[in-house]
């Protein structure tokens, strides 16, 4: 008489550890919630560090932009400061476990823009999720960061990134961590791409805004299986937000 839920039992387990197999990325929360103000998450750096080595996001109360990168994982302060990151945490992040598939390498002369236009060229599918990995360098480059608010402010990201802070340099060679996602993901992170960029020198990064490379690239990239999502069941607001659709998701 207990062999059934026994069964039952060894077939969820062996289903669940099939699902833990597959190469996803790992996302916590959605870019909608940030849309709508929602900005504290329970999960610090040492939850973070189990899910991936790679990827990118902000911490909570924006309190900074994330990179993590070969496992480490970093913080550009609002005052553009780069440090590494053991405690804090965020609210919103994307992460995976870095295994390239593709390497392309070709000379390359433009803007960031143009950049994201030549990467949608090499994708193998536009409809598949990718970690991108590129080393590059920037004759002149602007990243974006962030300031912390306070936690009862509900204002939006679109009118808080209106004054967020930026960084500019010139002549700097690093790495731009970042996600192609299908245009069917937008209201979960930023489509078609999402990048920050951390110097070689780790002394400057943030999120890309703007800039023009020059000189030779080398383009890394993982297809991933899909995503996990997991949302911000234990934040109130979350839970109480209506949200509602929006046309403008390509960038914050």
């Amino acid at each position: 008489m207990r062999l059934i839920p026994i069964i039952t039992v060894l077939t969820f387990l062996c289903f669940e550890a099939q699902a833990q197999q597959h190469d996803v990325i790992y996302h916590y929360s959605v870019m909608d919630a940030m849309r709508n103000g929602i900005y504290e998450g329970e999960h610090n750096i040492q939850y973070l560090t189990a899910k991936g080595d790679f990827g990118l996001g902000t911490y909570n109360l924006l309190d900074g932009e994330l990179i993590a990168l070969d496992g480490i994982f970093y913080r550009i302060a609002s005052d553009g400061k780069v440090v590494e990151e053991t405690n804090r945490k965020s609210p919103f992040f994307s992460l995976a476990q870095f295994k390239k598939d593709t390497v392309i390498t070709f000379s390359f002369n433009g803007t960031a823009e143009q950049l994201q236009q030549k990467l949608l060229t090499l994708l193998p599918s536009q409809n598949m999720p990718y970690a991108i990995k590129i080393n590059c360098s920037f004759s002149e480059i602007t990243t974006g960061g962030a300031e912390k608010i306070a936690s009862a402010d509900t204002t939006g990201l679109a009118v808080l990134m209106k004054n967020r802070p930026l960084y500019k340099a010139k002549n700097i060679t690093g790495t731009l961590v970042g996600f192609y996602n299908p245009p069917y993901f937008s209201s979960i992170d930023l489509s078609p791409f999402h990048f920050h960029f951390i110097a070689d020198d780790k002394t400057y990064g943030g999120h890309l805004v703007a800039g023009l490379l020059n000189g030779n690239l080398i383009v890394s990239l993982d297809e991933k299986d899909g995503y996990t999502v997991e949302l911000l069941k234990n934040n109130q607001r979350f839970r109480n937000t209506k949200f509602k659709s929006n046309d403008k998701k390509s960038s914050y």
